[in-house]
This record gives C-alpha cells, sequence and structure tokens, in this order.
C-alpha cells in the first residue's frame, strides 16, 4: 500500500477543474478500505457548488478554512445552510450544497468504503447529518493529525499504523454521531446548544487573550449561567475548561504545521501569555515542544 507524495490528481474525490480553484496533492496513503490525501487548496474568488462523493468523505482543516464555510443537505428540506467545521464528514451518495470564501487550505481528506461496521447506522437521520458538518471530537482530530504527519513523513510500518489510525477514527465517529443523535443513555431527548451558538463560543474562545468568562458566553447563547452548564455538557460531553484547552490546543497544532507564523505569536493567539508558557502546556499535552512538533509536522 504505497505513500505517494507530490500529485496533482486526487484520488479522494473528482476536484473540480476551474480557474478559481487549484488543489495540489502533498502526500497519499493507499489502504484496503480507504485512500487518505493531504490536500492544499488555493481558492481565487468566493466559492460554491454541489459536492457527491460515491464513497464517504472525511476532512479535517489542517489550517482555518477560508470566508465563512456553510453547508446544507439537500436530503434536509426546509433546512438552511449551517456552518461547517474543522472537521466534515459527507456519507456517500448524499449532495451537499457549500459556500466558501477565498484563500488558502490544508486538509487531510479520506474517501472510504467502511471504517469499521456499522456506518450505515451513523447517518440513521437527519440530525446526524447536520452533526455531520461540524464534528467535535478531539480524539478524531488528533488521529487525522497523526495520519497526515504519517504521510508527511513515512517510516517503517506506516502503512500499518494508518490502518490503525482510521480504525481509531471510525470508532470514534461511530460513539461521536450515537452521542450526537438527541438521546443519552436512557433514551430521553436532551437539549443541546445549536451549530450557531458552538460557533459563537469557539470564536470567543479562539480570540488573542485571556478565556471569555461563563457569563459572557451565557449572554453570547442567550441563556442563564446556570442553564448554559448543563446544554454545554450535554452538547460537548465536557466541562468549558477542558473545552477550551483542547480547542486552543487544536488551534495551536493546526497553525503549528504551517511554515508560519512564528511560535511567539502562535502562542499569543492561542491565549498564553508568554512563549515559554505555551511551551509548558503544549508539551505536557503533546510530549514535545511546539518546535519540535513543528518540525516533524507537515509544512
Amino acid at each position: 500500500m504505497p505513500i505517494i507524495s507530490g500529485a496533482n490528481v486526487s484520488a479522494v474525490y473528482d476536484v473540480p477543474r476551474n480557474s478559481g480553484m487549484d488543489c495540489r496533492v502533498a502526500g497519499r496513503i493507499v489502504l484496503p478500505r480507504a485512500t487518505v490525501e493531504v490536500h492544499h487548496y488555493r481558492f481565487i474568488g468566493p466559492q460554491g457548488g454541489v459536492f457527491r462523493s460515491g464513497r464517504g468523505f472525511l476532512d479535517l482543516a489542517l489550517s482555518r478554512r477560508p470566508g465563512a464555510p456553510q453547508g446544507h443537505y439537500t436530503a434536509s428540506p426546509g433546512k438552511g445552510p449551517l456552518p461547517m467545521g474543522d472537521i466534515i464528514c459527507i456519507p456517500a451518495g448524499q449532495d451537499l450544497e457549500t459556500r466558501w470564501g477565498e484563500g488558502e487550505q490544508m486538509s487531510i481528506c479520506c474517501g472510504f468504503d467502511a471504517l469499521v461496521g456499522g456506518e450505515d447506522d451513523m447517518f440513521a437521520n437527519c440530525h446526524t447529518l447536520d452533526v455531520s458538518l461540524d464534528v467535535r471530537s478531539p480524539h478524531v482530530r488528533d488521529a487525522l493529525v497523526r495520519l497526515a504527519r504519517e504521510i508527511a513523513h513515512p517510516d517503517f510500518g506506516s502503512t500499518l499504523l494508518a490502518e490503525a489510525l482510521l480504525a481509531q477514527v471510525g470508532v470514534e465517529l461511530y460513539r461521536y454521531f450515537k452521542r450526537s443523535g438527541g438521546q443519552n443513555g436512557g433514551g430521553e431527548s436532551l437539549s443541546r446548544l445549536s451549530a450557531a451558538h458552538m460557533r459563537r463560543i469557539d470564536e470567543a474562545i479562539e480570540q488573542p487573550g485571556k478565556l471569555p468568562g461563563v457569563a459572557e458566553l451565557a449572554q453570547v447563547c442567550d441563556v442563564s449561567t446556570r442553564h448554559f452548564f448543563r446544554l454545554f455538557r450535554a452538547s460537548t460531553g465536557q466541562t468549558l475548561a477542558a473545552y477550551a484547552a483542547e480547542r486552543r490546543l487544536a488551534r495551536a497544532k493546526a497553525l503549528l504545521v504551517q511554515a508560519r507564523p512564528p511560535i511567539k505569536e502562535i502562542a499569543w493567539r492561542c491565549g498564553f501569555e508568554t512563549p515559554a508558557a505555551f511551551s509548558a502546556a503544549f508539551r505536557k499535552a503533546t510530549g514535545v515542544t511546539p518546535k519540535a512538533y513543528r518540525q516533524t509536522a507537515w509544512q
């Protein structure tokens, strides 16, 4: 199962050929049930269209998606476009209308026939389809980032490791969609924050400087502080502090896989007072310093 570097034609999906979009395949690994590629996109002007794949499609934006990306499944009548997050997972054969902006983006993309058994159950209803446009799983994110690094720097056992990472992704996606299907362990409905509310929370968390307080975020969501705690826990399964730490760590990783900005600026963007504090927190969470992570990450 080869690892290929520097191709111009994607084997994951048919990339549109037009003057407003350029896609370079920076690396690829072909597995029995999936093909995984690292893509570097350049978008000229506002973008839009209908995406449809004959295989399941999974995408993690390793850098921020340009503009304000939105998507809408035609199988969900009466629903407007929803914000698209860093991770999207599109079922095979579904039409997704998308819009996004001008800029550059790096992604790891996966076209899959099956990751684990039971994929059909992941997308059993329209609510789950909507959730698939913004998959908020740090476990899926970490596995895909590791997979992107393995494609960039193949070594002994790369194919075996890639298969294990994709199996992990499949299990975590199945669990995530099961939790997000509107049921708790006892089968009772749970109230959750909307995708728009979560987007506002993420934007507030990702602002440079001190983290916003609970009262401030509750006000953003137009709910009481007490109710916000319940809704947030039901929506994420985490405390606000743990969620914010993971989001900022993920933001730091996404910035570090790029050649720029410098680590000092990344520390500031991710809310750390000094580069030393950022380095200590990053090393505690990942086992390596930001500099070492960047040196081995995909440029």
